[in-house]
C-alpha cells in the first residue's frame, strides 16, 4: 500500500474536535469573564481593541488582564487567537508575556504555557495553544515585561484545539507502504590507545603523593609535568585515600601516548573554585581505574530537608539528617521536591526552586532557628507548604569535575565519581574523538546522606568536532541532565553589505578570521550564506555586541536577523549503548547534533523527561544547537521518565522534539524541519507520565515497533496519557507500534495540528491484551 493511500484512509477516519468549538471570550468587555488591570490597560470606543501602557511603572512585571477564576476549565485544552502590536519593539528590552497560570499561584511553577510576543510595530497575527493544568482557578493572562506601550485586537479565546486524532485498535493492520529512506546513525569508530613501548613507569609517590598529605593537587602536577616532559609512557598512582585541597586543578597538558593509572585511589576534594582535573590539548592519553568524591563531613553537596513552617514571606527548612548542620553559612542554590520511595528528586505535582545558582548572587536573607532548622526569607513564597521534602543544593555551577578542552582520541575508563561540586564533565573546543567506557557517576553504597553525585550536568559538550562514544557508563542523581550535547549558536543583525552586528553570541572569541560561518534566517530557514570571518571588532562589549565581517556580502534577512552556525565546531557522530542514565534532576539526554545512535540504553525517573531533540536561539540568553540530523534511537527502556509532569504547550511528555526561537521557554514553532531524519524503533516505554513524544519543526521522523505498557495509575489521569501529538512537521511516520491495554491510556494513538501537519502516516498502530 503506498504511503499516499494509508494516509488518505487515516485521514477519513480522524476525528475532528474543530466544529462546534464554544467560544469562551472574544474581546475584552465582558467584565464578568475577564479583567482589565487599570491603570495600564484600557479599551477602545469598540470594546474591540485593548490598549496598554505601562510607561510609567517602574515594575519589571505588570500584569494587564486575565480571564476570571473559573472562565477557564481544569485540564482543558484551548486556543487563544488575536492581533497585536507594540510601539518601537525590541524584544531584549520589552515584550508582550502570555501565560495560563491559577491566579492563586504566587510564581510560575504551575504555568503550563508562556509566550512572549511584541516585535513589530503593526498588527500581527498571533495563536497561542495552550492547556490548562488541574487547578480550578487557571486563567489566561496578559502581562508585560518593562515599559512599553502596544494594542491587542481581534481577540479569541476557545475551547478545544481543533487537532485530529488517529486511534490505536486492537484490530489495526499492519502499514506495509514503504517508509522511504530511514537514518543509519552515527558511524563505528575507534578512539586510538597509547603507543609508546619506549616509555617510562613513574611512580606519583616519588613526587609526594601522600594519603597523609593535606593537600595533593600539587603533587600530581609535579609527577604529571615530569612526564610530560620525559616522554613517560605512565604515571602509576598506589591504593589509597588523597585528600585534595588546592583551589587549583589536576592539569594533563599537551600530553602524548600517555596513561594515567589510578591504581583504585580515591581523591577527596574540598576547595573553593577550579575544576578537578583539566585536560588540555591531549592525544592518545587514557584517564582509568580511580575514585573521586567531595569532603561531605565538612561541607555537604545536597541535603534533605522538610518544611516545618511557611508562609508568603518565609519557609523555616529542617535538615532531617542533622543535629546541627556542619556549615553556619551554608549556600541555597535550588531545591528540589524529594521522593522518599526512590531517594531521589522527581515527584508528580513536585517543583523548583531557585534561590543562588551562582555563588554569592542573589543571596537570600537566612536564619538559622535552632541547629538544624534554618528560616529562609524572601518573596513568592507560597508553594511551600508544611511537611514537604526537597533536595536542597549547597552547590550548582562551579568547580566542575573534569574541564575537557582540544583533546584527541582520549580515553576515560573504569572511574567512578561519587560526587562533585559543578558539572562532571565539561567538554568545548576541538575536542574529537573521545570515549568514556565504564564511567559510573553514583553515590557510594551505604554511606548516608548522599543525596547527589554532581550538582549540574553529568556531562555538558558546549562545542566540539564530535565523535564521543558512551559505553557501558551509569550517570545518576545529578542535579541536571545527564547528556546535554550541542554546540552553541547565535544572533545578529545585518550592519553593513559585508557584516552583521552580534546581539547574542556566547563565544565571540571562536569566530576567529577564517571561521566558516553559515547565516540562517530567524526560523532556521536556510539563506544560502556561508562564508569565511574577515575581522570582528566589538561595538558594545558590555551588551556582547560586535561587528564580524565576512568575505562575502550579506544577503538581506527575511525577519529581523540571522542565526549564525560557527561550523569551526561540529557535535556529530555520537554513540551511547549499553547506559543507565536515573534519578537525576532534569532530562536524560539533549541531543542537538546530527549522526547519533542511542540503542540498549535504560532511561528511569529522568525527573523532566527522557530525551530532548531541539534547537534554539534568544536574543538575551543561551543559544544552543545548529539542529538534529540523522538520530536512530533503538532498543532502549523507557521507565517513568517523567515523574514530575513537565510538558510543553501544556502538554507533559517524555520525548521531546521542538526549538525555542527569540526566548526560553517559548511556545514557537517553525515549518522549516530544522529537525530531521529521526527513528525511534523497538524501545518500550513504561510508565509514561502523559505523551510519549511531543514532535514539532521536524521532518522525516519515524516511530515504529515501540511497546507501550501504563499499568501504574496517576494522580491527574491525563487523557492524552501514551500518546503522540504532531505539530509543525512534515513526513512524521507513526506505525506498527503496540499498546498494552491498560485504563490508565483512554485514547491511545496520535493527535495531529492539521493546519501545521504534513505527510503524517499514522497506521497499523494496535492494542493488545498483555
Amino acid at each position: 500500500m503506498t504511503r499516499q493511500i494509508v494516509t488518505a484512509l487515516i485521514a477519513g477516519s480522524a476525528l475532528f474536535a474543530a466544529a462546534g468549538e464554544p467560544v469562551v471570550l472574544k474581546n475584552f468587555t465582558d467584565s464578568a469573564r475577564c479583567t482589565l488591570k487599570k491603570p495600564f490597560a484600557s479599551l477602545s470606543a469598540d470594546g474591540a481593541t485593548l490598549r496598554i501602557d505601562t510607561t510609567a511603572s517602574e515594575n519589571e512585571w505588570n500584569p494587564v488582564f486575565l480571564t476570571n477564576p473559573g472562565v477557564l476549565k481544569p485540564s482543558t485544552a484551548y486556543v487563544a487567537t488575536f492581533r497585536c502590536r507594540v510601539e518601537e519593539p525590541d524584544m531584549d528590552a520589552k515584550f508582550l508575556h502570555f501565560l495560563s497560570r491559577p491566579v492563586s499561584a504566587g510564581n510560575a511553577a504551575l504555568d503550563t504555557m508562556r509566550q512572549n510576543e511584541g516585535d513589530s510595530a503593526t498588527f500581527r497575527p498571533v495563536r497561542i495553544k495552550f492547556r490548562t493544568g488541574n487547578a480550578a482557578d487557571y486563567a489566561f493572562q496578559i502581562h508585560t515585561h518593562r515599559k512599553l506601550k502596544g494594542e491587542i485586537t481581534d481577540f479569541r479565546l476557545v475551547e478545544g484545539l481543533g487537532e485530529d486524532y488517529y486511534p490505536a485498535t486492537p484490530d489495526a493492520a499492519p502499514c506495509t507502504d514503504s517508509p522511504g529512506p530511514l537514518p543509519t546513525g552515527a558511524k563505528e569508530f575507534s578512539v586510538h590507545p597509547p603507543s609508546n613501548p619506549g616509555g617510562a613507569v613513574v611512580e606519583a609517590a616519588a613526587f609526594g603523593l601522600s594519603a597523609d598529605a593535606a593537600d595533593n593537587v600539587d603533587a600530581l602536577n609535579r609527577a604529571l609535568e615530569h612526564c610530560r616532559e620525559t616522554g613517560a609512557a605512565k604515571l602509576a598512582v598506589a591504593p589509597g585515600t588523597y585528600r585534595m585541597t588546592a583551589d587549583r586543578p589536576v592539569r594533563l597538558e599537551r600530553m602524548r601516548d600517555f596513561i594515567f593509572d589510578g591504581g583504585g585511589a580515591t581523591f577527596v576534594w574540598h576547595k573553593k573554585r577550579e575544576a578537578n582535573f583539566q585536560l588540555d590539548g591531549c592525544e592518545r592519553v587514557v584517564m582509568r581505574n580511580f575514585k573521586m568524591d567531595w569532603e561531605w563531613e565538612k561541607d555537604p553537596l545536597a541535603s534533605l530537608v522538610e518544611v516545618v513552617d511557611a508562609s508568603d514571606s518565609h519557609v523555616d527548612f529542617r535538615f532531617c539528617e542533622y543535629e546541627t548542620f556542619p556549615r553556619r553559612d551554608l549556600r541555597i542554590a535550588i531545591v528540589s521536591s524529594y521522593d522518599p520511595a526512590t531517594k531521589s528528586v522527581g515527584i508528580e505535582g513536585g517543583f523548583d526552586r531557585g534561590f543562588e545558582f551562582f555563588a554569592g548572587r542573589n543571596r537570600p536573607e537566612t536564619e538559622w532557628l535552632s541547629g538544624n532548622v534554618l528560616r529562609v526569607r524572601g518573596r513568592n513564597l507560597s508553594p511551600f507548604r508544611r511537611g514537604q521534602l526537597f533536595r536542597m543544593q549547597h552547590y550548582y555551577y562551579d568547580m566542575n569535575g573534569f574541564v575537557m578542552s582540544d583533546n584527541r582520541h582520549l580515553t576515560l575508563e573504569d572511574i567512578d565519581i561519587y560526587s562533585c561540586a559543578g558539572h562532571a564533565f565539561v567538554v568545548s573546543g576541538l575536542q574529537q574523538y573521545w570515549e568514556f567506557r565504564k564511567v559510573n557517576i553514583a553515590a557510594p553504597a551505604g554511606v548516608p546522606r548522599r543525596l547527589i553525585t554532581c550538582t549540574a550536568d553529568h556531562c555538558h559538550i558546549a562545542r566540539s568536532r564530535g565523535f564521543f562514544k558512551m559505553e557501558d557508563c551509569e550517570f545518576s542523581l545529578g542535579a541536571d541532565d545527564c547528556l546535554n550535547a550541542h554546540d552553541c549558536s547565535g544572533y545578529a543583525e545585518k550592519s553593513g553589505t559585508h557584516s552583521v552586528t552580534t546581539r547574542n553570541v556566547k563565544f565571540i572569541d571562536t569566530f576567529r578570521p577564517g571561521a566558516p560561518v553559515e547565516l540562517r534566517h530567524g526560523d532556521y530557514s536556510p539563506t544560502g550564506f556561508r562564508s569565511a570571518v574577515k575581522s570582528v571588532r566589538p561595538v558594545d562589549a558590555e551588551k556582547g555586541m560586535h561587528e564580524i565581517t565576512f568575505e562575502d556580502p550579506v544577503p538581506e534577512p527575511v525577519d529581523r536577523g540571522f542565526i549564525l552556525f560557527n561550523w569551526t565546531y561540529d557535535t556529530r557522530n555520537i554513540i551511547v549503548r549499553n547506559c543507565f542514565f536515573h534519578d537525576n534532576r532534569a532530562r536524560g539526554i539533549l541531543l542537538l547534533g546530527r549522526d547519533i545512535t542511542l540503542e540498549n540504553n535504560h532511561f528511569r525517573h529522568n525527573e523532566m523527561g527522557a530525551i530532548k531533540i531541539e534547537t534554539g536561539y534568544t536574543f538575551n540568553a543561551w543559544s544552543e544547537g545548529y539542529g538534529a540530523d540523522n538520530i536512530v534511537v533503538r532498543n532502549n527502556r523507557f521507565d517513568g521518565v517523567n515523574p514530575r509532569d513537565v510538558g510543553n504547550d501544556g502538554k507533559a511528555r517524555d520525548i521531546y522534539m521542538g526549538v525555542y526561537m527569540k526566548t526560553d521557554p517559548s511556545t514557537q514553532r517553525t515549518d522549516y524541519p530544522i529537525l530531521s531524519n529521526i527513528l525511534f524503533e523497538n524501545n518500550t516505554f513504561k510508565d509514561s507520565y502523559g505523551l510519549v513524544a511531543f514532535i514539532s519543526s521536524a521532518g522525516n521522523v519515524t516511530f515504529r515497533n515501540n511497546t507501550f505498557t501504563n499499568p501504574t495509575p496517576r494522580r491527574d489521569p491525563l487523557p492524552y496519557r501514551a500518546a503522540f501529538y504532531v505539530t509543525n512537521a512534515t513526513g512524521v511516520r507513526i506505525v506498527n507500534n503496540r499498546y498494552i491495554a491498560s485504563p490508565n491510556v483512554p485514547n491511545p494513538g496520535v493527535y495531529a495540528d492539521p493546519d501545521s501537519v504534513k505527510g503524517l502516516v499514522a497506521a497499523g498502530n494496535t492494542v493488545v491484551s498483555e
